[in-house]
């Protein structure tokens, strides 16, 4: 009789027939978590592909590495993660196949196969990493770089943690481009789970992304392996602010290892979360003062693109808004790129209090301006990021 296991895996998934093909054999190889990505490497290039490596484990015919699993129950817990992959609202992208990033394709290590909730974009990513206890400089930049090359149709890549990663994932959702969060967990969770609604954007306009497999939770050591796919999927790697040992530092390394380009945003040297950033500067990175700085590394004809689709975009937003004259002047008060006190505003509008308030009131509906306590206010459109 069949054990508690088998039939359990015959339930869920059809019995796969016929030979191997290199898709169901990366699917395998995912599960095989004993596998490390260096051992898989090299046996991928001694034995000439997946569906080699698959057939010499199950036969017991690779010295020092253990068999998985018999053929047979091997390929049904393959099948049986797709079926439950798909029911999470997810789906699998092997290794090789058309919807596989090239540019994570060309690691040294890239994952056999992709979990994904949403669809992967085409478009050129670029990395934007930093700090969890980021400053508010810090967050506002990243939203600004990452709604400018949304703007641009580049996507965004970062690792939906708090500080920099949500600024740059709510930047490029507030430019209307593609974003792609690197989870280091399953597909079916949210970490952190404060971002639950975030992760549904981004899922919406982009993807979540993993090589982890189903309902694998969230570890120390995972981190790592997250970094380094964030760094893969980008063609740029852009540090926004970092501490001296931090993901973000980790996540540029990889990228000069893959020789990707990394480019810096300079911070104070007073602050402990721009030591890392500062430090990448001395060690040759390139300085990032705007988005401009971040493209101008891409090939040419890439770079002549985003620069068309960005000014596309800029003719089509440059239409003035529809609004009253005192909210009008309400908002133009407002610097881009920094806070305003109330009393200033009313300064240099010549508003009474009254009359003031309830233009910055009625600013805030529109989502045009936010209050960022202590009667001070800033744009909306700069920094929706700083929420947690």
């Amino acid at each position: 009789m069949k054990d508690a296991r088998q039939r359990a895996l015959d339930s869920t998934a059809e019995r796969p027939k016929g030979p191997l093909a290199p898709s169901e054999a990366w699917e395998m190889l995912a599960l095989a978590s004993s596998l490390s990505p260096s051992v898989r490497r090299q046996l991928l290039a001694d034995l000439g592909g997946p569906v080699a490596l698959v057939l010499a484990l199950a036969r017991g015919g690779v010295r020092s590495c253990a068999p998985p699993w018999e053929l047979r129950e091997w390929r049904l817990r393959a099948a049986s993660a797709a079926l439950q992959v798909g029911k999470a609202g997810g789906k699998i992208i092997p290794h090789g196949s058309p919807g596989y990033s090239k540019d994570l394709a060309e690691i040294v290590d890239p994952p056999p196969v992709l979990y994904v909730r949403g669809d992967v974009p085409s478009a050129p990513g670029i990395a934007i990493v930093g700090s969890r206890n980021c400053t508010s400089y810090g967050r506002r930049i990243a939203f600004r770089l990452a709604t400018e090359l949304a703007r641009a149709g580049l996507t965004v890549v970062s690792g939906l943690a708090r500080g920099i990663d949500a600024a740059a994932h709510r930047g490029a959702l507030e430019g209307g481009g593609p974003t792609i969060a690197v989870l280091p967990c399953g597909i079916e969770r949210v970490y952190p789970a404060r971002h639950y609604a975030l992760a549904r954007r981004i899922s919406a306009q982009g993807a979540l992304l993993t090589e982890f497999p189903l309902h694998t939770d969230v570890a120390p050591w995972n981190f790592p392996r997250r970094n380094r796919l964030i760094a893969g999927l980008a063609r740029i790697t852009v540090v926004v602010e970092a501490a001296a040992r931090s993901g973000a530092r980790i996540t540029a390394d990889l990228a000069q290892q893959s020789n990707r380009e990394v480019v810096v945003v300079p911070g104070s040297i007073t602050s402990p979360t721009s030591e890392g950033t500062n430090a990448l500067l001395g060690d040759g990175a390139h300085v990032c003062a705007s988005w401009l700085d971040v493209i101008k590394h891409l090939h040419p004809e890439l770079e002549a693109a985003a620069l068309a689709r960005h000014a596309a975009r800029d003719n089509r937003q440059r239409e003035p808004l529809d609004l009253p004259v005192t909210e009008r002047a309400c908002l133009e008060a407002i610097p881009v790129s920094s806070a305003c006190g109330s009393e200033e505003i009313a300064a240099r509008t010549g508003l009474a209090v009254p009359a003031l308030l309830a233009a910055l009131t009625s600013l805030e509906v529109r989502g045009l301006v936010r209050s960022i306590g202590g009667q001070r206010y800033e744009r909306a459109e700069q920094d929706n990021s700083a929420r947690p």
